[in-house]
């Protein structure tokens, strides 16, 4: 009987270790099926080599060179929408692996499982808000992407709770038909669902400012940018990994030109 009963056991445990081993080789088969699509984007859209999104603008005028120019002005949007037509523009956090074509959809559901050419991917894409006003943006534009296990498309975002990491990666580049813009980051932080950040349009200036000083407030981390009301700013926001209740966003405010 003892031994009837180890070979159910040991027969158990294969069946446990072959089910968990499949979802492992699974879920690698996805990361590398999103990886070579991100890659093609990149090279489509001609994206600075030096490490993906490694690149960071000189912070004024003086810094710049005639040998050294924005090397994000020249990304390829028309290229990536020869692919697919939904792509609005180029999303990138210098200084980190955050580098994705910019996705306008129809709804908040189609491109949570499909990648940037509209293949089906459980790494899903980097996406606006269908709700968000886009030429011209309005008050508060969300962006939304997976937090993926490899820190791949937002799942990087978590750095932002740790001590030093805003100063090495302070600002969120957007690039679009008009250009390319740069926005400094004010504020990482978890709301729920239900709080302002995820309100596309705030009309009246006492909303903006109650949206602002709860950001500031309750934000992880201070960088001493204070937006105002008249500001444009970008909420990335992600899963935190512990319930469907709550987000983590980064939040920052276009940067205005002295």
């Amino acid at each position: 009987m003892k031994k009837r009963t180890r070979r159910i056991l040991i027969a158990g445990l294969a069946a446990v270790f072959a089910v968990s081993l499949g979802v492992v080789v699974c879920q690698q088969l996805q990361y590398g099926k999103n990886d070579r699509a991100i890659d093609d984007a990149r090279r489509l859209a001609g994206v600075p080599a030096e490490g993906k999104s490694a690149v960071r603008r000189p912070q004024s005028a003086s810094e710049e060179t005639e040998e050294e120019t924005d090397p994000w002005a020249d990304i390829d949007l028309e290229a990536l929408r020869e692919v697919n037509e939904d792509v609005a523009g180029w999303l990138a956090i210098p200084g980190t692996d955050i580098s994705y074509p910019l996705i306008r959809p129809q709804d908040n559901e189609t491109y949570l499982t499909r990648s940037w050419d509209g293949t089906p991917t459980s790494a899903g894409s980097i996406f606006l808000d269908y709700r968000a006003a886009w030429e011209p943006r309005g008050f508060n534009t969300i962006i939304y992407g997976h937090n993926m296990r490899n820190r791949t498309m937002f799942g990087s975002l978590r750095n932002y709770r740790k001590d030093g990491y805003w100063e090495q990666c302070p600002e969120i580049c957007l690039i679009d038909d008009e250009g390319v813009h740069y926005y400094d980051i004010f504020a990482a932080w978890e709301p729920r669902v239900t709080d302002p950040p995820f309100s596309p349009e705030i009309a009246t200036e006492k909303g903006r400012q109650s949206f602002i000083d709860t950001a500031l407030g309750r934000s992880a981390i201070h960088t001493g940018v204070e937006p105002t009301v008249d500001s444009e700013i970008l909420t990335l926001s992600t899963c935190t990994g512990v319930g469907h209740a709550t987000r983590w966003v980064v939040q920052a405010a276009l940067r205005t030109e002295e």
